[in-house]
């Protein structure tokens, strides 16, 4: 991945050279965390927030003459000048490089074989196209690392270093709840990097402030009362075993607190789904890892979680409740059954 590679070539100074460096992807933190680190690593921290010898140029704004003539000019007060272009139209857009035009495009893309010494260059962008002549000649000449969504490892990773940073711990099993909590491994999810290093400072503060350092489930369930939904894993873990009245209670609670019958019936949906998979595919002799994969699911602690449920169901069982499930969803938007009556009759016949 992306974070890993750069992280290997600051450590080893393989990136302070003079080439063209190119940040991009869909985790857009990453792009901007580590277009903090590079400007602070080739600036000497001195002049990490805009120095004379450092350049911020968005290309909106400037061309590329500007920009070359930045690269070219000697630092005043820094043993480099650094130089961070933005959103460069030449990485990204559907126009052919033999558009009108295109010799002036590619100016940038012809100078960066021939960077001076004492200059650096670090280009960041969201969107790229892989054919134009500005990105061949940066991956040619120089690196481009891209930042795609974090996996399960990764997200854990991210998440603890944070942790720690803010002088607090927690046990693999609460981080994973944590991460599970965050929402960011679910799928078609707009939550990002970003709103998981908010987590992490909302949760630690919490703690902190608490005159603690360690983290437990009920914290979690404090802080992040919106998006962990322990409700419906105990809810699960209730009807699994039989304790109807416990499910429904907990079902009670949760839409008094605010909980709507379309998100838990979402929820319960998608889980009873990885149940029957997990259920069927163990049969198979599929390991847990791969039972994730084939699901499609991000989540190995879900899966793991989910299939604990579902030794506890036959697969008759479970095909039977995903039905209904699709069944009491048809008839709340049918308008045939209030929906609180249909979810709470659901978990009763459940």
């Amino acid at each position: 991945m992306g974070f890993q590679e750069i992280e290997n070539d600051i450590k080893s100074g393989a990136v302070d050279r003079p080439v063209p460096i190119l940040l991009y992807g869909e985790e857009s933190f990453l792009t901007s965390h580590y277009e903090k680190q590079l400007v602070a690593l080739f600036s000497g921290g001195e002049n990490a927030d805009g120095g004379l010898d450092v350049s911020a140029f968005y290309m909106d704004e400037a061309d590329d003459e500007t920009v070359m003539a930045a690269l070219d000019t000697f630092p005043m007060l820094s043993p480099l000048r650094l130089v961070t272009v933005k959103a460069h139209p030449g990485l990204s857009g559907q126009k052919a490089d033999s558009d009108d035009g295109a010799k002036k495009k590619n100016l940038l893309a012809e100078y960066i074989a021939r960077i001076p010494d004492t200059a650096r260059l670090v280009f960041v962008s969201n969107n790229i196209n892989k054919t134009r002549a500005l990105y061949k000649a940066i991956v040619k000449h120089g690196k481009a690392y891209e930042f795609t969504r974090l996996d399960e490892a990764g997200l854990r990773n991210f998440a603890l270093k944070r942790f720690k940073g803010m002088g607090t711990e927690l046990t693999p099993d609460v981080l994973d709840a944590f991460v599970f909590a965050t929402g960011y491994l679910e799928k078609d999810t707009d939550r990002d990097l970003f709103t998981v290093e908010n987590d992490v400072y909302k949760l630690a503060s919490f703690v902190l402030a608490d005159g603690r350092a360690v983290i437990t489930h009920p914290d979690l369930e404090e802080c992040m009362p919106g998006v962990l939904r322990t409700d419906v894993f105990a809810m699960l873990d209730a009807i699994s075993a039989g304790r109807k009245a416990d499910a429904i209670r907990l079902l009670e609670n949760s839409l008094a607190g605010g909980e709507s019958v379309f998100r838990l019936l979402s929820l319960f949906t998608g889980h009873f789904e990885i149940m029957l998979g997990f259920k069927e595919l163990s049969a198979e002799g599929h390991s847990a890892a791969k039972i994730t994969q084939i699901l499609g699911e991000r989540s190995d602690w879900r899966v793991k979680k989910l299939g604990g449920f579902a030794q506890r169901f036959d697969v008759r069982k479970l095909q039977w409740i995903v039905g209904r499930l699709y069944d009491t969803e048809r008839n709340i938007k049918s308008g045939d059954i209030p929906e609180r009556l249909a979810l709470t009759i659901l978990l009763a016949e459940i």
